[in-house]
């Protein structure tokens, strides 16, 4: 079992200004980063390179081409409630990523998880190091516990949460899974360790 791990808090002014270089497995240079008021413009000019898939198993329905002032309300945060991290790719620091912890207030430890990965780059391991980098973070802005809504069909982010070494429960209702994740204790080298109990509310669900 892991060893509690104590970490430096971070305060809303510390997280808005995270920038650490990262690389991926095939050794390509990436940076993540706090999101900034002025990445609407490229999140905007993303949005026709997403798939409806990808959008679908992102915000569970099919949506039209946001305007600006929507996309604001992704890059226009407090990081007192809303932590927003952007991974950006190569060595021409494209957006390549976005997530997100989103939590009630501030003294709250729970916080939700959400991460979007553009399709010409999935399966390559970006969601991984950015969701990695989202719980370590959230962990020093005072998180113990993350939960995500996960579409039913997307098998490659249940894998990807279940692999990320913390305790975690799916519990699976009506086409989706609600995955949480106790991220109170660095994470656990040995997935073995940490199982994740899924509960089918419906029959011939499936575990995943």
């Amino acid at each position: 079992m892991a060893l509690a791990q104590t970490l430096p808090p971070l305060d809303c002014f510390e997280a808005s200004r995270i920038y650490l270089n990262c690389q991926t497995r095939d050794g390509t240079p990436v940076v993540i980063r706090s999101i900034r008021p002025d990445d609407k413009y490229e999140m905007r000019d993303l949005y026709p390179a997403l798939s409806q898939r990808t959008l679908y198993m992102r915000f569970f329905r099919v949506m039209a081409q946001p305007s600006l002032e929507e996309v604001s309300r992704y890059t226009d945060v407090d990081f007192d409630t809303h932590l927003a991290l952007v991974l950006m790719y190569g060595p021409e620091q494209r957006m390549a990523a976005a997530g997100r912890l989103i939590r009630a207030n501030a003294e709250s430890d729970v916080a939700e998880l959400s991460c979007l990965v553009i399709d010409e780059l999935q399966h390559r391991g970006l969601g991984k190091l950015l969701v990695a980098q989202l719980m370590e973070t959230g962990r020093q802005w005072g998180i113990s516990k993350i939960v995500a809504l996960v579409h039913g069909e997307n098998g490659a982010m249940l894998r990807l949460l279940k692999g990320m070494g913390y305790p975690s429960e799916l519990v699976y209702d009506d086409g989706e899974y609600t995955v949480t994740l106790d991220v109170s204790h660095a994470p656990c080298k040995d997935n073995a360790m940490h199982h994740a109990t899924v509960t089918a509310m419906h029959q011939g669900v499936e575990p995943v």
